[in-house]
């Protein structure tokens, strides 16, 4: 299953790199990225984090973004802004037959608000209700590790750059993802949503690393060039902080989610299930308090909370487990 890309021609020397990330794209991309349960410890603090103070007006855009399948196209435009005002005037300025749709399809899929519904129509309330929305998702739970994205994106371009270079194409599409295959002339690009042969016919290739792309690589191809987007590995966790490159050392598991919270989430690590009440008695605090911050852990997806009998017992999930693996001390109280 995927994409089988097949190259002709001049079609191998039509292959380009993106210079810096595509916002409207790392939006989308991190929305999905943000309601999964587990992509990997480098990405955790970040999602821990961003679920925590997602604000009410993004969450609207949750039924437009779901974790997996498709969403509206307008919102990931093909032609790429170097910043986020140009990102959001694509999306916003987008014609109304096109939203009418993509709102069409995506409502044959789930249930949308009315505001959504709107979207479909061209309302300018409801445009402006997203383009707020977008804004208000991407200042708290994106700005944040601009900075970390910038540098690991030209390092990741650079080393890309070089390769293409020096050892040519084969030695580039080799080391992309291991969803891609390079058997010359065709490129594999694995999906279990697709299944179908595109001959790019002089329209060229274009490669977008992604840090919030999950677990494969996957193209749109509706305007040329034709585009792959693929999963890169940060270097290291992203904890959101001022500055490019290297987070602080300031920047620990109390700074994302607070003292007491990130107190209580290890001392839940270091348990197979505890009970609020000697989870209450191991940390020195108040049931009603200890159930408050649980509450706020389980809703970020860093808990579990069953009842066994007359008592509930708390327990990590995968992420809280690659939250606290990616500080410095490791899960141990």
């Amino acid at each position: 299953m995927g994409l089988r890309i097949h190259f002709s021609g001049d079609d191998v020397r039509r292959v380009t790199i993106a210079q810096y990330p595509a916002p409207m794209w790392e939006i989308e991309r991190s929305l999905r990225a943000l309601q999964l349960p587990d992509i990997g410890a480098a990405t955790a603090p970040w999602r821990a984090w961003a679920r925590m103070r997602l604000p009410r007006t993004a969450q609207s855009l949750l039924p437009l973004v779901p974790p997996s399948g498709p969403c509206p196209d307008f919102l990931s435009p093909i032609e790429r802004a170097p910043d986020l005002e140009s990102g959001l005037e694509q999306v916003l300025s987008t014609p109304r037959s096109l939203l009418d749709r993509d709102m069409a399809q995506l409502a044959q899929r789930r249930r949308l608000p009315v505001w959504a519904q709107d979207v479909g129509r061209g309302s300018p309330p409801a445009l402006r209700f997203l383009g707020r929305a977008l804004r208000d998702y991407h200042r708290k739970v994106v700005r944040p590790v601009q900075g970390q994205l910038a540098a690991e994106f030209d390092a990741v371009v650079a080393e890309l750059t070089r390769t293409l270079t020096r050892h040519g194409l084969d030695a580039l599409f080799a080391g992309l993802h291991p969803s891609i295959r390079w058997n010359p002339p065709v490129l594999d690009v694995g999906h279990e949503l697709f299944d179908e042969d595109v001959h790019l016919d002089g329209w060229g290739l274009h490669l977008v690393p992604s840090f919030f792309t999950p677990t494969n690589a996957f193209c749109v191809n509706h305007t040329p060039p034709m585009t792959v987007i693929f999963p890169i590995t940060p270097r290291e966790p992203w904890r959101p902080g001022p500055g490019p490159g290297r987070a602080r050392a300031a920047d620990t598991l109390a700074t994302l989610l607070g003292g007491r919270r990130a107190a209580l989430l290890r001392h839940i690590a270091a348990t197979d299930g505890i009970t609020t009440t000697h989870l209450a008695d191991s940390a020195a605090l108040a049931p009603s308090t200890v159930s408050h911050h649980t509450a706020a852990l389980r809703d970020a997806g860093l808990i579990t909370t069953h009842r066994t009998g007359t008592s509930v017992r708390h327990r990590t999930t995968p992420l809280g487990v690659d939250l606290l693996r990616a500080q410095p001390g490791g899960i141990l109280v």
